[in-house]
């Protein structure tokens, strides 16, 4: 004890003496403020920044970086004694083992964890600062900063500084320790991928939760389901996997420690005597004559060649010198580690094949996190190295350049970049040859990895370099890097989004497997020349500055005055090519293109305060629309020449027509008889004509006009956007165009589309509270209006298309022609008065696949590399057309259509018969598993809005997009379930759930019921779809299948006023047979409900002639849920099916109970023991608790004076 309190005191001084630790403490401040005052300014939705939800989640990923302060105080506090040559001495002294290690680790560890929880402060600072959205801030919450600091924190530094203990006491190298504590990132990446990224594999979540070392995923277990109210209020429980994955590497961290401390022997390390091997080579080889030792060669080498020989030797040197070292095979085989499991988590971006492009893209969380870290690592150990093994002094005598002692670690450096990138190509490939996937696109390999993502990767590397020696201090330098690598994080709060400043980015770049780089390649390429150039001024004022010596404070001038005319004209031409090229960039990216910065979320704001004052204004509709486009893919813009038919269908003359146009669209040659323009507001798409006669009510008159987008020119700094909600950029591009009418032709009259819903936008935006977020059910103006194309009605449209010569126009409709003129391609389409008026323009250079085995034919438009699926996609949307029609009546078209396009802008189509899927959804699904799955959803799903979209109108009130999803969600599950086996259907559906919850709570709105959506489209897709079911179990099949025909057969082609969701309700009420299944399916629309079922307990004891009674502890509760997600507790009041089942499997009994209380006991008597019983089998109640659905019955006592109640209840057979 004697010995421990001073060593303690002198490291825990030693520590904070240092500049690393105010350097490592600050930059964890820098980060917790700048990070929290980057997303309260610009508006987490609803979602508090300061919430303990939010702090958890901050804390976990911030853990990640406190590898650099283990290895920056534990690492270093066992590396120190032997880099100075002062561990023989110190072993020498009768130290205590205990003090030497347990002490010292326990100094290092405390500073550890005092320079990490400066985010703590940081964060705080940063809810404090002025302008922040309100709506983003949350109170205080002292606890949600100790519970994730004791349950987070303090748990992953212990584990990640135990780690870095063991390999620093056995190696004595800081690289060595860098190397093996990424280890910890490669699982946490691992569980990442595995996990999956668009589709969450729930089977394996368990697992690989218990193997993130971080805990994120046992985290977010716990909170997976979590409305915004219980994000913002609750403590994540501490419960669950997130215990058990605490205590689990807390323990291992332990077992490192305790086993190495064991294992280390106080006795001084060398060289010499590390590898028994290198012993017996030394005592086997005698001593070399001085003038054949590698130094004299060293020196002869510097003494006599060229630099560029120096160089080439140099960097071989440097080279060699990795290689050799255990730091870059533990680096290399965590990595290998970690491009497999990018390869097997390729699977989750929509269940694609391994094609190139998709597992590249799933390799970004490699390439980010683990070769982002070998870089800094790497250039901190090349630069530190001499200095470390105290060779600088001989090196800086030598006669080598200073260019040459950069440049041979710039390129060392350089090579383990492509090293990597290799591997990584060499994994992949591999994996595609395992997989039986023989398309190998090498060209593509090279294109993705080396010019995409590579340059962000060498430019990193010239930055870690410079770094290194202009702050002359190793960690100093690995968090400068750092700091700059997340620059991006402040520049965003500050609303600086132009890539001129932030660190190697580029112009937004997406590979497409129809259209490629396309038009996006050629800023990237500028963008890459731009910051290469910063590159190498970086390395020019490094070789300037380059530490050789003994260096005065003033290096800067003195480094200037002392460099070469050549070298000063070097630099000035770097600069005058860096102003040169930054000049071409900003000429281009905002005069030659307009400059957007992502999520400027102003144009609609604008409208609506310009416009929303001619809301209530009479305006036409168009019941027939002519149109001529000619597209000009190889330029990327068309020319649409177009005829509306207009017609008057309200109660009072039409004195003015107005007509709004969306993103990069130009309107002219607007022409109606008698029409003068009054107002043209070009920069928001707004005009206003007068009419010189008024349009008397129900009179038609003719308009034509020109709509076109501009000749693509130069280049962007990112890709066009709107902030217009579901309005999307009308790009043509090389190959696979896809144009939607309504947003390349005119709207006539303001639409509410353009307004912002969600309070916390609006408020950031300083618009007024909407006092309606649409219009009421009865409201006659939205009665007589479409869902939000409110000037589109039934009405033909005829449409011609020309295109390049090389591709294939598809359209909605009919084709009635085709012809080739000047050169190009034409095709026209035509459709009748049962038209919606609106359809999608295709181009591309397809390949067409055509099925006449069904009752109408199957065109299939394609890229023809995604030849895979075809045959699936016939079949299942030949099988669903059959279904629909048996159970919805007739199909409206005299054919279907499934057209490719490119996935830029997110969007998917069902037109008329014409169904538009993105190349990334279907066409690269495996057609296996949940891939076929994801397949027959996508495909039945948009076949079935040809009922609910194509054949009735729904009314431009609230609740209006539920009508078209939830009926075309739950026609795709019911074809759906009549393909798959029970298994298969129990499985699908509890994935459905977990998805659906899950999304559920990332949603930045509130939900909510069915009758009051607006576009909030996954409510109304997937939990309209889910209710519909849920009302299916509760009135039965048939009953709910003949209320919705009611209600197709009621509003089939039905002019004003037009179908709401209270019609669809009411139709589905009619077929409930008692008061209570009515008032069901009432409240089931017009609540937000939820449910929460399951069997507490269940036990059997045997009772006379051989039967058994079961006791069943039944939990039910229905939620229901208000505002942001406040949930009530309610009976559930439903009946439930419960099934009981022997140990084969069999069903013995069914039962139907009402359970009305929230806990329930059932008894019940059984001929046969059952193995186990199952409340709601089927997964019918919408719930995101299904882990209790399911339990074995156990055995239990039973006394002679206990008496049998069974339940009063149905009982099934």
């Amino acid at each position: 004890m004697q010995a421990t309190l001073p060593i303690l005191s002198f490291e825990i001084r030693y520590h904070l003496r240092r500049p690393t630790f105010w350097l490592i403490a600050g930059l964890f401040f820098t980060i917790g403020s700048v990070d929290i005052v980057s997303k309260a300014e610009q508006g987490n939705a609803f979602f508090f920044v300061n919430s303990p939800s939010q702090i958890f989640q901050t804390t976990l990923w911030y853990s990640i970086f406190g590898i650099l302060a283990a290895a920056a105080f534990v690492a270093e506090t066992f590396v120190r004694d032997a880099n100075s040559r002062m561990e023989s001495l110190i072993l020498a002294t009768p130290i205590r083992k205990w003090d030497y290690l347990a002490t010292r680790f326990g100094a290092a560890f405390g500073v550890t964890l005092v320079a990490f929880s400066a985010y703590i402060p940081g964060m705080i600072l940063g809810t404090l600062m002025p302008d922040l959205n309100a709506y983003a801030l949350g109170p205080f919450r002292a606890d949600g900063y100790l519970a994730s600091y004791g349950l987070i924190a303090l748990p992953n530094l212990f584990v990640v500084s135990a780690l870095a203990f063991a390999i620093a006491a056995r190696t004595r190298s800081l690289a060595v320790t860098f190397a093996g504590s990424i280890i910890l990132v490669m699982l946490y990446l691992a569980s990442l991928m595995m996990v999956g990224a668009d589709k969450i594999n729930y089977q394996q979540y368990p697992f690989w939760a218990m193997l993130d070392p971080f805990g994120f995923y046992a985290f977010e277990s716990n909170t997976l389901t979590w409305t915004v109210f219980e994000h913002n209020t609750l403590m994540p429980s501490v419960g669950g996997l997130l215990i058990w994955n605490r205590l689990l590497w807390i323990a291992i961290g332990l077992m490192v420690w305790i086993a190495s401390y064991h294992s280390y022997k106080m006795q001084a390390q060398s060289p010499a005597t590390t590898s028994r091997k290198t012993v017996r080579k030394k005592r086997k080889s005698p001593n070399p004559p001085i003038s054949q030792s590698p130094i004299s060669q060293h020196y002869t080498v510097h003494r006599q060649s060229s630099v560029f020989t120096q160089l080439l030797y140099r960097t071989t040197f440097e080279l060699r010198t990795i290689l050799q070292s255990k730091a870059f095979w533990l680096l290399t085989g965590f990595g290998l580690i970690s491009l497999i499991m990018a390869a097997l988590g390729a699977q989750s971006f929509n269940y694609s094949n391994p094609s190139t492009d998709i597992l590249i893209h799933s390799a970004t969380v490699y390439l980010d996190y683990i070769l982002f870290a070998i870089i800094v690592v790497y250039a901190a150990e090349l630069v530190w190295r001499d200095r470390t093994l105290r060779l600088q002094p001989v090196i800086d005598a030598t006669p080598i350049s200073n260019a040459v002692l950069l440049l041979s670690k710039l390129f060392a450096l350089f090579a383990i970049i492509t090293f990597n990138l290799l591997l990584a190509m060499a994994v992949f490939v591999v994996y595609q040859i395992l997989s039986g996937y023989t398309y190998f696109n090498f060209p593509l390999y090279f294109q993705m990895l080396f010019v995409e993502h590579g340059p962000y990767f060498y430019l990193t590397a010239m930055l870690a370099l410079f770094t290194q020696v202009i702050t002359r201090h190793k960690y100093a330098g690995m968090g400068l890097v750092v700091l700059i690598s997340l620059s991006h994080i402040p520049l965003d709060a500050l609303g600086l989004y132009h890539n001129l400043y932030r660190w190697a980015a580029t112009n937004d770049i997406e590979y497409s497997p129809m259209n490629g780089y396309g038009h996006l390649f050629t800023g990237h390429l500028w963008y890459s020349l731009y910051w290469g150039i910063v590159g190498a001024i970086l390395m020019l004022i490094a070789y300037l500055l380059w530490p050789r010596g003994v260096q005065g404070r003033r290096r800067w001038l003195k480094a200037w005055r002392m460099a070469s005319k050549g070298v000063k004209r070097t630099l000035a031409a770097l600069v005058v090519g860096w102003v040169a090229v930054g000049s071409w960039i900003v000429y281009n990216t905002t005069m030659v293109n307009a400059y957007q910065p992502p999520g400027k979320e102003q144009t609609a704001a604008e409208i609506e305060r310009r416009f929303k004052q001619y809301e209530n204004l009479p305006m036409p509709v168009v019941t027939d629309t002519k149109v001529n486009i000619e597209l000009y893919p190889d330029r990327r813009y068309f020319q649409a020449q177009g005829e509306y038919l207009l017609e008057n269908r309200t109660n009072q003359p039409i004195e003015e027509i107005h007509l709004l146009t969306f993103i990069n669209l130009e309107l002219a040659d607007v022409v109606y008889p008698g029409a003068t323009l009054r107002e043209a507001h070009p920069d928001w798409g707004y005009y206003i004509y007068d009419l010189a006669e008024p349009l008397p009510p129900g009179a038609e008159q003719t308009m034509t006009f020109t709509t076109q987008t501009a000749p693509i020119k130069g280049f962007q700094n990112q890709v066009d956007s709107d902030d217009v909600y579901m309005i999307y950029p009308n790009d043509v591009v090389d190959n696979g165009t896809n144009l939607y009418s309504p947003f390349i032709l005119p709207f006539v009259g303001y639409t509410k589309m353009v307004e912002h819903k969600k309070a916390w936008q609006r408020a950031k935006l300083d618009l007024p509270p909407l006092e309606q977020r649409m219009r009421s059910h009865d409201d006659p103006t939205g009665l007589a209006q479409t869902m939000m194309l409110t000037h589109l009605v039934w009405g033909t449209t005829d449409v011609t298309i020309g295109t390049a010569s090389d591709q294939t126009a598809v359209s909605t409709g009919q084709l009635v022609d085709q012809w080739e003129e000047n050169g190009r391609n034409y095709v026209r389409y035509q459709s009748g008065p049962q038209s919606r008026g609106k359809f999608t323009v295709y181009s591309g250079e397809y390949n067409i696949h055509t099925d006449d085995s069904y009752r109408v034919p199957i065109e299939v438009y394609y890229h023809p590399q995604h030849t895979d699926n075809i045959d699936l996609i016939v079949q299942h949307i030949g099988q669903a057309l059959t279904f629909y029609e048996e159970t919805f009546g007739p199909y409206p078209f005299e054919q279907v259509r499934v057209v490719e396009f490119v996935y830029y802008d997110g969007m998917i189509f069902s037109e008329g018969g014409t169904l538009g899927i993105p190349e990334v959804l279907v066409w690269k699904s495996q057609a296996e598993g949940l891939g076929k799955e994801n397949i027959v959803d996508w495909l039945t799903y948009l076949l079935a809005q040809s009922w609910w979209e194509d054949q009735l109108i729904a009314a431009d009130v609230a609740g209006g997009m539920t009508i078209r999803e939830a009926l075309s969600g739950y026609a795709s599950n019911l074809y759906m379930r009549s393909q798959r086996t029970p298994i298969q259907q129990e499985l699908a559906q509890k994935q459905r759930l977990r998805d659906f919850f899950r999304g559920l709570g990332k949603l930045d709105f509130q939900e909510p019921p069915l009758t009051d959506i607006y576009n909030e489209l996954p409510i109304a897709r997937h939990k309209g779809s889910l209710i519909l079911e849920l009302i299916e179990d509760q009135i039965g099949k048939d009953a709910t299948l003949k209320g919705i025909n009611q209600f197709l057969a009621d509003h089939r082609y039905q002019g004003p006023p037009y179908a709401t969701v209270l019609d669809l309700r009411d139709s589905l009420a009619a077929q409930a047979s008692t008061v209570d299944q009515q008032s069901t399916v009432r409240d089931l629309f017009a609540q937000v409900l939820t449910y929460q079922v399951g069997i507490a307990d269940a036990t059997y004891a045997p009772i006379a002639d051989g039967k058994y009674e079961i006791a069943l502890n039944i939990e039910a509760q229905k939620l229901k849920t208000t505002g942001l997600g406040e949930q009530q507790i309610l009976p559930l009041n439903l009946p439930v099916t419960i099934e009981l089942n022997n140990a084969e499997g069999n069903l013995i009994r069914v039962i139907r109970p009402s359970l009305t209380d929230t806990q329930t006991t059932i008894s019940l008597i059984t001929d046969e023991l059952p193995e186990s019983v199952t409340v709601d089998p089927n997964y019918r109640l919408p719930s995101a608790y299904l882990q209790d659905n399911e339990k074995q019955i156990r055995p239990r006592k039973i006394t002679s004076n206990q008496a049998f109640r069974p339940v009063t209840t149905s009982i099934q057979p």
